[in-house]
């Protein structure tokens, strides 16, 4: 397995982080079907 797909697999096992509930930083929102958004306390 190549790195690109160690990497994939790693974030689609991620659980969505309570701590980042829009899932602007990780990716993941609780939410499993909305869009991750950023605002300014991401930046």
């Amino acid at each position: 397995m190549d790195t690109r797909n160690r990497v994939a697999a790693v974030i689609n096992g991620a659980e969505p982080s309570k701590e980042d509930p829009n899932g602007s930083y990780t990716g993941k929102p609780l939410k499993p079907y909305e869009k991750p958004i950023q605002d300014s306390d991401d930046l």
